[in-house]
């Protein structure tokens, strides 16, 4: 095995040639001209004849050659690297930003099928000829244009789109910029205006190829109800826009989002029960051909674009590995398909499909057989009649099947979605051994339909995947809805990611060194029980105190939460009790400051706090509600006016809290002697101000024996001068400052009946509105005064006498 390995040890330098050669472009230390070609040509050379001068030495020829391959990947990233060097003949060479927007026309070739979503219909066009303030050019590259939703484009329509042309953005938990680099687009266009010049261009294969997809979808629909239709569209075709968002957020919940989304992992698992399948039904040697038959005709349905044959080769591959049986083979094959990726496209390394592609099809190679064994020697203890034994091992090769793909992803699902389904298995376990009959028979249903005078009977076959997508729908919608269905890790470094995967190397290294893995174990732990068994109490130990440190400690926690520009405020009672008022412009970091406050099984709120729908206040609580179980959300009175509140509202009608209006007067008692009360807005909300939506924010004070704090939102001097004339106590030695500090807020008389010893202003660091302004920050002076954004997140604990502050930095 060890000479067969060769090209898995120089896949693994290219690949860390690529990655370091990214890491060293961000510091400026490659370049589109630096180092050479002469350099990058010399230092191939003499590592190539250190390579070659020590013939006798395999183990040193075999480093030089895994340096050389490092030294090549680093030059192939050079030429393609995730923001390339672009001369006047590129499209994004043109790109304008936020300060000088460009008005482009372009004219060019839509080269994908056309996305209809919601709103807007996505189309990717490589531009030939841009026109700006009168002048055109010649050009090339892709831009992602978003047109009329009800607009009709095509693959192949020669069209000119007319629009602001700029950069994709970059988002606070979303690198949409590099994600559409990886995919060779560095332009977009929203709001574009569309017009087709010419129909009918492109390759005429994949003009057939695309039209056959959208007839496909449209017969679905007419065969099967909803959400079964969209369902097996998503599965069929890859078109997933259908779908319900709700029922995505279960298959997502439940980790079983691979049957509707077209990657390797989907294929992989599809693939691998479609050759248990066909192995019983046909015999061994014809299951592989079959496999590969369905898995390259099912790339083609679905548009067989760079993400999808990706994912047909890794599946492929998966396939290739359980006929030979043999790990080396496999392995090999897989790293040779990686190398060849990664060369025409180095971006395809940090492309998520491909890296859950990679390791589901290395989970397959490596665990299938085992598992395999283990399975048919239980079933052989425990069941005596060869028939019922033959049915559960039917039954159970799903099952196989998905456990050895997650033992391999189930790292990066965490690492990059920030939880873990702890259902994932049994919901697998329970809907993956009708998958194979949802995509023969509705795909069968499909073709007949497409058939002129097959309709009745391609109804007649659909009632078979009907039944069957009914069942994946129950059953999906039934785990997630369990209490226990998943957990929110938040944020995982990538040094524990690297640690389960340099495990997995090590195993991988051992086999192939000949060394017994359970042999290695006996000797390590050989004279070292106690030291075991120390090791296991030090870690109950340390579980112990760290359940201990979250507990309770009878003080009230306030935490002002550093999430950027916004607010965000978590009370912990006395008891355990946790309220939070607004939830940032960020979903992740927010999850992510919660995260580290709360105790790590609480995952109940007993109040949810929504000041006012402005988006540096209620983006973060959106998915939140998701998240944790709520009990009371307080809701402003503004969001059932505003549309930038819709999804917060459409949220809330998905969960069971109890939703009231803040209004003035409404007081909640959170135990432990603590209260919430509201003091504004008053029943009748404040018109004709300057800002209304921020003259009404939620105005709360919470108490805890002698102490409060008065948590104002973004209220400014009309809602202040509402409260001074209310006649309401305002006196409380902790302020959170209202608007981040802006000079609209926070006037002289109103400090002058709040008093505070404490101000804090939630703020994000170098704000491009100013924040805080340098007069609120004198007229605050007799208090002390902390910052998000330079002090971190801020803490103020109390015991209903005293105060105490604690800051992250």
């Amino acid at each position: 095995m060890g000479t067969r390995m060769t090209l898995v040890y120089l896949t693994i330098g290219w690949l860390a040639g690529i990655a370091l050669a990214h890491r060293l472009w961000q510091a400026g230390l490659i370049t589109c001209d630096r180092p050479s070609p002469v350099i990058w040509g010399a230092a191939g050379a003499a590592i190539l004849g250190l390579a070659l001068a020590l013939q006798r030495e395999r183990r040193a020829r075999l480093s030089f050659f895994i340096l050389l391959f490092g030294l090549l990947g680093g030059l192939r990233y050079q030429s393609h690297p995730l923001w390339p060097c672009f001369t006047s003949a590129d499209l994004a060479y043109y790109n304008g930003d936020e300060d000088a927007r460009v008005w482009a026309v372009i004219e060019g070739l839509v080269v994908d099928d056309p996305e209809v979503r919601d709103r807007y219909t996505r189309l990717r066009v490589r531009a030939e000829r841009v026109t700006i303030e009168g002048r055109s050019r010649a050009v090339d590259g892709l831009v992602l244009v978003h047109a009329d939703r009800f607009g009709h484009y095509a693959y192949g329509d020669r069209v000119r789109v007319s629009g602001i042309l700029g950069t994709p953005p970059h988002y606070d938990d979303f690198d949409y910029r590099a994600y559409l680099a990886r995919r060779g687009v560095y332009s977009l266009i929203r709001r574009a205006r569309v017009q087709v010049l010419e129909r009918g261009g492109g390759s005429p294969f994949w003009r057939a190829l695309y039209t056959v997809r959208r007839h496909a979808q449209e017969r679905i629909a007419r065969l099967l109800p909803s959400p079964e239709a969209p369902l097996l569209t998503g599965i069929l075709l890859g078109v997933e826009s259908g779908i319900p968002r709700a029922l995505y957020e279960a298959f997502n919940a439940t980790s079983t989002s691979h049957i509707i989304v077209i990657s390797g992992f989907n294929i992989t698992i599809i693939a691998g029960i479609f050759m248990a399948g066909a192995s019983r039904a046909f015999g061994r040697r014809w299951a592989t051909p079959l496999a590969l038959t369905g898995i390259t005709l099912y790339v083609l349905l679905v548009g067989a674009d760079a993400a999808v044959t990706r994912a047909g080769i890794m599946g492929a591959l998966g396939v290739i590995a359980l006929h030979l049986g043999r790990q080396s083979t496999a392995i090999v094959s897989l790293a040779f398909s990686a190398l060849v990726m990664t060369a025409l496209n180095p971006l395809t390394l940090w492309d998520i499909g491909f890296q859950l592609s990679a390791m589901a099809t290395l989970g397959l190679i490596l665990f299938v057989p085992p598992l395999q064994r283990l399975l048919d020697k239980a079933l052989a203890n425990i069941v005596d009649f060869e028939r019922v034994r033959h049915f559960a091992g039917l039954i159970n090769e799903g099952l196989i099947v998905t456990l050895a793909a997650q033992i391999t992803t189930t790292p990066l699902v965490v690492y990059y979605f920030g939880r873990l389904s702890l259902i994932s298995l049994l919901t697998n376990f329970l809907i993956l051994p009708v998958q194979p009959y949802i995509m023969t028979w509705g795909g069968l249903a499909v073709l007949l339909d497409l058939v002129p005078g097959l309709h009745l009977l391609a109804q007649i076959v659909a009632y078979l995947p009907w039944l069957c997508l009914a069942y994946t729908v129950r059953v999906v919608e039934a785990m997630a809805r369990l209490p226990f269905a998943w957990m929110d890790i938040g944020h995982v470094p990538v040094s524990v990611l690297l640690t389960y995967y340099l495990a997995l190397g090590g195993g991988l290294i051992m086999q192939d060194k000949g060394i017994d893995w359970r042999t290695w174990i006996r000797r390590v732990t050989r004279h070292l029980p106690s030291k075991a068994l120390a090791g296991g109490l030090f870690i109950a130990v340390i579980l112990v105190w760290v359940g201990a440190v979250q507990s309770p400690d009878g003080l009230l926690h306030v935490f002002f939460l550093d999430v950027g520009q916004g607010d965000a405020i978590l009370i912990q009672t006395p008891g355990g009790h946790q309220v939070l008022v607004d939830g940032g412009p960020s979903p992740t970091q927010l999850a992510w400051r919660v995260g580290e406050h709360m105790p790590f099984w609480d995952r109940d709120l007993s109040v949810v706090v929504l000041t006012h729908p402005d988006g540096d206040h209620m983006n973060g609580l959106i998915p939140l509600l998701d998240r944790y179980r709520v009990d009371w959300v307080i809701d402003s009175p503004v969001s059932e006016r505003a549309p930038e509140a819709q999804p917060w509202l459409t949220a809330l009608s998905r969960v069971r809290a109890r939703r009231e209006i803040a209004r003035r007067g409404l007081r909640l008692h959170l135990g432990d002697g603590v209260w919430l009360d509201v003091l504004h807005p008053p029943m009748e909300l404040l018109a004709n101000t300057d800002a209304d939506d921020n003259n009404n924010s939620t105005v709360i004070r919470v108490g805890y024996g002698r102490i409060c704090f008065l948590l104002t939102g973004d209220a400014e001097r009309a809602a202040e001068q509402s409260l001074l004339t209310s006649g309401q106590p305002l006196r409380c030695p902790v302020l959170k400052v209202s608007h981040h500090g802006s000079a609209g807020a926070t006037s002289a008389e109103f400090l002058a009946a709040v008093r505070p010893q404490i101000a804090v202003i939630q703020v994000g660091a170098d704000n491009r509105f100013g924040h805080p302004a340098p007069e609120v920050l004198e007229r605050l002076k007799p208090a002390r005064i902390y910052r998000t954004d330079e002090d971190g997140t801020v803490e103020v604990i109390t015991d209903g006498e005293h105060l105490w502050v604690r800051t992250e930095r």
